[in-house]
């Protein structure tokens, strides 16, 4: 009797023990297996991405040095998205503060619809206690309620004007949005979950926007900078014309590529055409302030546009491959000068951006 209680007193303590070593075992090979699994799922998302072969180039205007190459990207079509501007003109979205516990970088949005949303980075949200900007891209799923990550871009003022937020007519300079994107994209590498940018840098760069073109604003508003010079703007939309095919652009001023945004589709391309070379405007005024004025022709549109997409290619498989705020995943890269960013749900791209620093002027 003693001898068989000795036997399963043995036994069970070698089951024990494996279990033990079993799990110490997984502990330390999790981490191998996770990134292996990351690697991968990167690679299948960044494989549609910023490829020049799927890029064609369908029109190229100029308006003194500034120059945009508005291109087709061929991608699948997603089913039933509409823009930011669009939920709000047909009253599907809700956009407030945080009732009871206001917040500088969330707010709470509402999808009221059965379509997804499409929210631009850079969009620029109005009203409520303060103007903030979107930090980075979204597609909110139908009639889903998300918190959406946001930066001040009104420093001077904490007081209510209107109950909700609305949408503005322009997208947060180029600038800004680098600062935005660059932050984000080295925060993904540490492995943090939120989309929370440097509230400092972005106050910064909207001031040197600002300064830039010698405009000061009471309240510190990046906004109240499109309005004083909305009359110039407005002369320089005119210049251009949205191509029918068209689903991005990209932009320079003189010889510089200043950004290129490539959307799903012609629709959500349309929404954001004018807004876009609008800010880019901005980078004009600077430019003449400075004397950088230079004039480029389309075969060093190709050129360039190559080269950077080239870029990607190369360095794709560091690029940071994570869940977005709604739906979709988020691919980011940061390299010299320019931050590549996607925006992909179901392997379709849903928006490409490459952003690029003002350390080129």
């Amino acid at each position: 009797m003693k001898n068989i209680y000795i036997i399963v007193s043995s036994f069970i303590l070698l089951i024990i023990a494996a279990l033990v070593l079993s799990s110490i075992y997984n502990k330390f090979s999790q981490p191998n297996i996770l990134k292996k699994q990351i690697k991968i799922h990167t690679i299948m998302e960044n494989k549609n991405l910023f490829l020049k072969d799927k890029a064609e180039i369908l029109n190229v205007q100029n308006h003194k040095d500034i120059t945009v190459a508005q291109i087709k990207y061929n991608t699948s079509l997603l089913d039933s998205i509409i823009s930011l501007h669009e939920a709000f003109e047909k009253k599907l979205i809700v956009v407030k503060e945080i009732e009871g516990r206001e917040q500088v970088n969330t707010i709470n949005l509402e999808n009221l619809s059965d379509s997804y949303i499409f929210i631009l980075d850079g969009d620029i949200l109005k009203g409520a206690k303060q103007n903030r900007v979107v930090n980075t891209s979204v597609l909110v799923a139908p009639k889903a309620k998300i918190l959406l990550p946001v930066s001040c871009v009104e420093e001077g003022r904490w007081e209510n004007r209107t109950s909700r937020f609305r949408p503005s007519d322009e997208v947060a300079h180029r600038s800004i949005r680098y600062e935005k994107a660059n932050f984000i994209s080295e925060s993904k590498k540490m492995n943090r979950a939120d989309f929370a940018a440097d509230q400092s840098s972005v106050w910064d760069e909207v001031e040197n926007v600002s300064c830039s073109i010698e405009y000061f604003s009471p309240t510190k508003s990046h906004s109240d900078l499109f309005e004083n010079f909305t009359n110039e703007f407005e002369d320089i939309i005119k210049e251009f014309t949205l191509k029918s095919q068209a689903n991005g652009l990209v932009i320079f001023v003189g010889d510089q590529m200043v950004a290129c945004d490539i959307f799903n589709n012609n629709k959500l391309y349309s929404d954001y055409f004018k807004k876009i070379i609008k800010t880019s405007a901005i980078d004009s005024k600077i430019k003449k302030d400075n004397n950088q004025c230079k004039s480029i022709d389309k075969s060093q549109i190709i050129k360039l546009i190559n080269t950077v997409f080239d870029q990607f290619e190369i360095s794709k498989e560091n690029a940071s491959s994570t869940p977005g705020v709604s739906e979709g995943v988020e691919t980011r890269l940061n390299l010299e000068n320019n931050t590549f960013y996607g925006l992909s749900y179901k392997g379709r791209s849903v928006h490409q951006s490459i952003l690029s620093s003002n350390s080129k002027k």
